[in-house]
């Protein structure tokens, strides 16, 4: 059986693509729109850079495409003038192409003399140490090369963060100046910083024309995880139920699915297992996330190097403790760890920055959950526990694997309006965002669960609630929401007495147009599947599968 190959294995991000595709086509009619690509690290940005290019060969615009993490001007103005170079030569069919950067000019100077004056100019400017006059030349090349081949430049700089470490000044002012007047130049521009990128296409390139669409590139959703490890599993037998468990437990990231999918492959070979069962995985799991030496054990590890650095060490390693307990206030995390809100937030706030956590309303989480579940049972205990039995602190994990195993196939049994308003029970008057909508969810002090009748013969799962600021009416339903569905429990609302002050459609299918075009209207909310799985990362409960 072969192990994932992750090159030749891409997998979703459609829409993305998509967009990313109609950019570069956009630009050959004279519509040019730049874009960010914004995310984690390791969430599939580069990945889905290099298929946009390889999909895209074929179409006559050239890309140039430069890894700008941790390299400095020299490796700048090289790559991008042999990309330029070199790729123009490939489009044109020419034999013998060279990497070299003397014999790329010497075989493109007859069809290319302008460019490849530039790039002479570059090199020698380069040798000087003029390093702020290499830099405005290069950015003036691809307007030159595109009026000297009629070609449109699609110009991608990955980590575009790391342009600040080249000492240049207002390195980002000169850019935005030549991305205004280039109109055959599309800039694509990632980061692995979101924040960080935010504030430089905020208060650095934001421009009059040429502004930049940023994209958000998250984990992947339940069914778009269970799609991926359905993928690379493609031929191993595995259940559904242990399925969903390796979606929600990854937290929907691309890597570690392919990470312990491929441990997955490779422990059914060794024990010559036809179907993954529930001690593979948790083997697996095991293998990658408790072990010093695993992949996964290791990325986390760096990571909290990284930010563990400094006089405040102590307190951050301490902070990302408390808040992977599932202290999620500033008032639980001083209670926790006996320190003033004063010496907390800054720490928070950095963290915040480093995009490790997230602040919804006035919770914080740990975004990565994974990261969170090591740092709760494998670091945290590493640093309390003196482990004077051999292999104990490996049992104890192995034992929490497997009832996490367990305690995620209780809850999915679960119907779904007990896990509602299992929920329900949690709220404690807190606001928070979920798909970019604002709700308030009261503290309730009196949930029933009851049976809503809908037209002749029709229940629909529902639940009362009252709060301080009146009563709740959640109407759940897994199959899509219909028109006619959406008249029935309008009509039951109009009976109630007293009505509800608020009322609730969780639909894990979604509303048809009409019917959450009315809904809206009638000033109902609605919670689909990712709504409501929002709330349960925010209360620290597994997902709702279908």
């Amino acid at each position: 059986m072969n192990l994932i190959d992750f090159d030749h294995n891409f997998y979703g991000r459609r829409g993305v693509l998509d967009v990313l595709k109609k950019r570069v086509l956009g630009l050959k009619e004279g519509y040019r729109q730049n874009v960010a690509l914004l995310g984690n690290r390791y969430i599939g940005k580069t990945a889905l850079l290099q298929r946009l290019m390889s999909q895209m060969e074929e179409q006559d615009v050239l890309f140039i495409y430069l890894d700008l993490e941790n390299r400095d001007f020299d490796y700048f103005a090289v790559q991008f003038t042999k990309s330029l170079l070199y790729n123009y030569l490939k489009k044109e069919n020419l034999p013998s192409l060279q990497e070299d950067l003397k014999l790329l000019c010497a075989e493109a100077k007859v069809r290319l003399p302008r460019t490849v004056f530039m790039v002479q100019a570059i090199e020698g400017l380069r040798a000087q140490g003029k390093i702020l006059e290499a830099y405005h030349m290069i950015l003036s090349l691809p307007e030159i090369f595109s009026q000297e081949t009629a070609k449109s430049v699609v110009l991608i700089f990955d980590e575009f963060g790391h342009l600040e470490n080249f000492n240049i000044p207002e390195v980002f002012a000169e850019l935005g100046k030549r991305i205004m007047t280039q109109k055959n130049c599309l800039y694509i521009a990632s980061s692995s910083s979101p924040q960080q990128a935010q504030t430089i296409l905020s208060e650095k390139l934001s421009l009059l024309f040429g502004n930049f669409e940023v994209i958000a590139l998250e984990p992947f959703n339940f069914s778009e995880a269970q799609g991926l490890i359905e993928h690379n599993l493609e031929g191993v037998k595995i259940g559904l139920h242990l399925r969903n468990f390796i979606a929600d437990f990854t937290g929907g990231h691309p890597l570690y699915i392919n990470l312990l999918c491929q441990e997955l492959i490779c422990l059914s070979g060794v024990y010559a297992q036809q179907e993954i069962y529930a001690p593979i995985i948790t083997q697996a799991v095991e293998n990658v996330i408790f072990n010093p030496w695993g992949v996964i054990s290791r990325h986390f590890e760096e990571l909290i190097k990284a930010l563990a650095s400094g006089k405040c060490a102590g307190t951050t390693v301490a902070l990302l403790g408390a808040l992977a307990e599932g202290k999620h206030k500033i008032s639980d995390l001083s209670d926790s760890l006996r320190l003033k809100t004063p010496q907390i937030c800054p720490r928070i706030n950095a963290l915040q920055d480093s995009n490790i956590v997230e602040r919804n309303g006035n919770y914080y989480h740990i975004k990565d959950k994974l990261l969170g579940f090591w740092i709760k049972y494998v670091h945290q205990r590493r640093l309390r526990v003196i482990d004077l039995e051999v292999g104990r602190s490996r049992k104890q994990f192995k034992e929490e694997i497997s009832r996490a195993l367990n305690d995620f196939g209780l809850v999915a049994r679960k119907d779904l309006s007990l896990r509602i308003a299992d929920l329900m029970h949690k709220f404690d008057n807190e606001s928070f965002v979920l798909c970019g909508r604002r709700y308030k969810l009261s503290a309730f002090r009196d949930i029933k669960i009851l049976k809503l009748r809908i037209g002749a013969g029709n229940y629909f799962d529902a639940i009362s609630a009252q709060g301080q600021e009146g009563g709740w009416l959640v109407v759940l339903k897994k199959d899509p929401v219909h028109d006619g569905d959406l008249n029935g429990i309008l009509e039951e609302i109009k009976k109630l007495d007293p009505r509800p002050a608020r009322s609730v459609i969780v639909s894990l299918s979604g509303l048809d147009e009409n019917a959450k075009l009315r809904a809206l209207q009638e000033k109902l909310w609605i919670w689909d599947e990712d709504q409501l799985n929002c709330l349960m990362h925010l209360f620290d409960e597994p997902i709702i599968v279908r």
